[in-house]
C-alpha cells in the first residue's frame, strides 16, 4: 500500500503528495496524545480536517478506493485513479491514530496539519507509518458559485517506521510546530448556527443538517451541493440563492426517518420541520420531506465519487400554533 496516503507511489520509506505543507507558526501544542478511530458505521465527513482524515481511511477499510479517492484535491500531479487504486491490492485493512491538529488560514484560504500514525495490515504482514497530512479549504464564503470545493486532502508525508510503537513514539512531532489555534467554526456542539461549520454526508439526518448548516452561514453554494445533480426539483444555482434573499437565520427539527436500500441504491427519507426568521421580522414554520440518494459507494468505479445527495423534497407550511412535534411527525406520511 502507498502509505495509505496514495497519492504518493508505493513502497515503503519517505513519500510525499502533490502539494508541500504551507509554512506553519509555532505554538505550545495541546496535547500528543493520539486519537483512535472510533468503529462507526458508514463515514464521508468534511466537517473539519480531522473528519476529512477519518472519513479517508473509512473508505479504505471499506475498499471504496473511489470514494477515498475524492478526498484528494485535484492536482497535475495526483495519480490517476487506477493507480491510486492499484496502491492498496495488497491491503486488507488499516488504522489510523490522530494527534494534534494544528491550522493556519490567511488570504481567504484554511490549511490544517494533520499528525497521523498508520497501520496498514497487508496480505505480507503490518507496516507502520507516521507523518503529516495538508487539508486545504478556500473559504466557503467566498466560493459564491458552483461547483462548491470542500475540505480535501492536499499534501502528505508518511515515514516507514520499524513498529508501531516507533510510529507512535513519533506522532508528537509528525507536523512540527503547528499552529494549534482554534478556526473560525471550532465552536463545541451539534448545532447548526452559523458558529459551527457541518458538512456531514454520512446519512440522511447528517446531509439535512449540513445543507441548513449552510443556509445559516449563506454559503449558498455549498448549500446547492448537497443536492444530487441533475434533480428535477433543481433550479439554476442563482435562483435557488435568491430563494434565500429574505432568510435572516434557520432553525431545524429532525429525526432519523427511514432507510431504503435495494439494487445497489440507497434511499433516505428524512423529516424536518424548518423555523425561518426572515429579514422583515416575520417566522415561517414549514415541514418537510426529504428524499436522499447514495449510489453504492462499492460500485462507484469512475471519477468523480457522486456522494449522498438531495434528489426531492416535499413541503408545507404549518398550521398556525401547530404542536412542532405533530408537525414533525406528519411530515413524512
Amino acid at each position: 500500500m502507498a502509505a495509505c496516503g496514495a497519492a504518493p507511489g508505493a513502497g515503503s520509506g519517505a513519500s510525499s503528495a502533490p502539494t508541500a505543507s504551507p509554512t506553519q507558526s509555532a505554538v505550545t501544542q495541546p496535547s500528543a496524545s493520539p486519537s483512535a478511530a472510533p468503529a462507526t458505521a458508514y463515514l464521508d465527513d468534511r466537517s473539519s480536517a480531522e473528519r476529512v482524515i477519518r472519513s479517508y481511511y473509512d473508505a479504505i477499510g471499506r475498499r471504496q478506493y473511489l470514494r477515498a479517492y475524492g478526498y484528494w484535491e485535484p492536482s497535475t500531479t495526483l495519480p490517476t485513479f487506477d493507480a491510486f487504486a492499484k496502491g492498496f491490492e495488497a491491503t486488507t485493512s488499516a488504522q489510523v491514530e490522530l494527534g494534534t491538529v494544528g491550522g493556519s488560514p490567511g488570504a481567504g484560504q484554511l490549511y490544517w496539519s494533520v499528525a497521523a500514525v498508520v497501520l496498514s495490515m497487508t496480505t505480507t504482514g503490518t507496516q507502520a507509518f507516521v507523518g503529516c497530512y495538508t487539508v486545504h479549504l478556500a473559504r466557503p464564503e467566498i466560493q459564491t458559485a458552483p461547483p462548491f470545493k470542500p475540505i480535501a486532502i492536499q499534501a502528505a508525508l508518511l515515514q516507514s517506521v520499524a513498529t508501531p510503537a516507533a510510529a507512535r513514539s513519533a506522532l508528537p512531532s509528525a507536523c512540527g510546530n503547528a499552529n494549534a489555534t482554534p478556526l473560525p467554526w471550532a465552536a463545541p456542539g451539534t448545532g447548526i448556527d452559523a458558529a459551527r461549520y457541518v458538512d456531514d454526508r454520512s446519512a440522511g439526518e447528517e446531509q439535512i443538517r449540513s445543507y441548513y448548516n449552510a443556509v445559516n452561514r449563506r454559503e449558498y453554494s455549498r448549500a446547492y451541493s448537497y443536492w444530487e445533480a441533475g434533480a428535477p426539483q433543481l433550479t439554476p444555482f442563482t435562483t435557488f440563492a435568491s430563494g434565500y434573499a429574505n432568510t435572516k437565520s434557520v432553525t431545524l427539527a429532525t429525526k432519523p426517518g427511514t432507510i431504503g436500500a435495494g439494487a445497489g441504491q440507497t434511499y433516505y427519507t428524512v423529516p424536518a420541520v424548518v423555523t425561518a426568521s426572515n429579514t422583515d421580522g416575520s417566522t415561517t414554520v414549514s415541514a418537510w420531506c426529504y428524499t436522499l440518494h447514495l449510489g453504492s459507494p462499492s460500485a462507484q468505479a469512475t471519477p468523480p465519487f457522486q456522494p449522498l445527495g438531495i434528489q426531492s423534497a416535499k413541503t408545507a407550511q404549518a398550521a398556525s400554533g401547530a404542536n412542532p412535534s405533530d408537525v414533525l411527525n406528519s411530515a413524512c406520511p
